[in-house]
């Protein structure tokens, strides 16, 4: 849609080429992200192009042109501080970061709900539905925050409330994919679903039809697991939908050659190759036997730098380096199938978010990001596995399956089920501005439309207003202090 646009403006159009960017990226063409980015002119101040070619080179950690020096370019960027949380988590697995975020934009709220989505994943029921109900509580009008919360109620047994959050979304969101997807896990599914939504697809049983969304959702890890070879994929779609998996093995995140291997390619078969070399110079002569043996090592090696430089060849289906972790993953027996996740993980979880004009974009994280952590952090990381394993264990495993049609008939209320959910957790602030939301969207109080609007410029709207960030380059700051430069381009 995106190249339609650009099409119609002529080319034009810097918004649809930082959309088409933005799905290069989400389907790992990083080439061609390069190239919808090349020569895109930006106002100054307007941080959002830099910040898409920031991303696109740092998913490339071996022939990117930035590393993490760059990082501390970026200044109240809520993008970067993603990205640095981000990494951090996936040093240990770890289902949130460390300090509160500081920022109060559209991706933050998104990467907040998946950690709730990584909570859950752990066991960790009591702080996946706290941050739920505060999301809830600082956006009664969003879907998400209460889609999230009533995922929490169902993994703590809390049907019935699970259940009246459901209705309250049926009756203000009653066409969100995301609401129906939920009616399904819930067990009351609605008569016009629809098989090619892909969040009602993913709630259901597996058919052949499912093998399209792998490619129609290269960032969505679970669309990878309809298929039982899309593991490497999902690992590229996302490395974080292995993380409760690895916890629970207590399996390292950063993937290296092991010993053994370097014992069988130096120990075994380069020793093998010498004595090739010196039968055949006893056989036929000294000559032969010396080109014998300096074409087997040099074969080897070479092969060995092939193999190497493939994986590090990026791309979505059949990754090498994602292959090889696959393989990993099997052998510390992490089974990762789509049944073995909580129900609803598709909803909420979310790799690497990028901005558009203030809209959302998710690119996924892939699996190959481990190479950028440092080799001397295993030592101190597996003993937080090992204690948080334990807490897994400790605590209730999150709802696995959907809930079966018709079970609020058998199943007794719990304590206090009487009372909506969202009115008993979180208060009269939860229905806030509900009314008038539900006349807007039935058309009974609909803001004037006027006539056509014309385009404005990106630096003519409020950009803090939208969530777009501005003015968040350090030296690109101060050198506007001493020297105008005019429009830039992304690198």
């Amino acid at each position: 849609e995106a190249k339609k646009v650009l099409a119609q403006a002529g080319g034009d159009n810097d918004e649809a080429r930082m959309i088409i960017a933005a799905g290069h990226i989400a389907c790992r063409r990083l080439d061609a992200a390069r190239e919808a980015l090349h020569n895109l002119q930006q106002p100054e101040g307007y941080d959002e192009p830099e910040l898409m070619a920031f991303i696109c080179e740092w998913f490339d950690p071996w022939n990117g042109s930035v590393d993490e020096d760059d990082i501390w370019d970026w200044e109240n960027n809520s993008c970067i501080d993603h990205l640095n949380d981000l990494m951090k988590m996936l040093r240990s697995w770890s289902p949130q970061p460390d300090d509160t975020p500081l920022h109060k934009d559209n991706l933050t709220i998104n990467a907040r709900l998946s950690h709730v989505a990584l909570l859950r994943a752990q066991n960790q029921h009591a702080s996946a539905l706290e941050i739920s109900l505060r999301l809830v509580r600082e956006y009664p009008l969003m879907a998400k925050p209460r889609i999230a919360a009533a995922l929490c109620l169902v993994d703590k047994g809390e049907w019935h409330s699970a259940l009246s959050v459901l209705t309250e979304l049926e009756e203000t969101d009653t066409h969100d994919p995301r609401v129906k997807a939920l009616a399904n896990i819930l067990g009351r599914p609605r008569t016009d679903d629809d098989e090619d939504i892909l969040e009602v697809a993913l709630t259901k049983p597996a058919t052949k039809r499912s093998r399209r969304w792998i490619d129609d959702a290269p960032v969505n890890p679970v669309a990878a697991l309809m298929l039982k070879s899309g593991v490497d994929e999902a690992l590229n779609a996302n490395i974080m939908i292995a993380a409760s998996s690895a916890v629970e093995k207590k399996m390292t995140p950063r993937f290296t050659s092991g010993a053994i291997s370097r014992i069988i390619n130096w120990g075994i078969l380069t020793p093998l190759w010498l004595m090739a070399g010196i039968y055949v110079s006893g056989e036929v002569g000294m000559l032969e036997g010396l080109a014998t043996s300096v074409v087997l090592v040099l074969g080897h090696q070479s092969f060995r730098r092939f193999s190497k430089q493939q994986s590090r060849v990026i791309r979505h289906r059949d990754q090498k380096a994602m292959v090889a972790y696959a393989k990993r993953i099997k052998r510390h027996k992490i089974s990762l199938q789509r049944n073995e996740l909580p129900v609803g993980t598709h909803l909420l979880l979310s790799g690497m978010l990028l901005s558009i004009n203030g809209i959302v974009y998710d690119i996924g994280f892939p699996g190959w990001m481990t190479s950028m952590i440092q080799k001397d952090s295993e030592r101190s990381v597996r003993p937080k596995l090992v204690r948080r394993a334990k807490a897994m264990k400790r605590e209730r495993e999150a709802r696995l399956q959907n809930l079966t049609p018709g079970w609020w008939l058998k199943r007794p209320k719990e304590e206090g089920a009487d009372i909506p959910a969202m009115e008993r957790l979180v208060g009269p602030v939860a229905y806030r501005g509900r009314a008038q939301f539900i006349q807007r969207k039935s058309g009974r109080a609909a803001k004037p439309t006027g006539g056509p609007r014309t385009r404005k410029g990106i630096m003519s709207t409020d950009l803090k207003r939208k969530g777009i960030p501005h003015n968040t380059i350090i030296s690109e700051r101060q050198s506007r202090a001493t020297n105008y430069r005019g429009p830039r381009r992304p690198s």
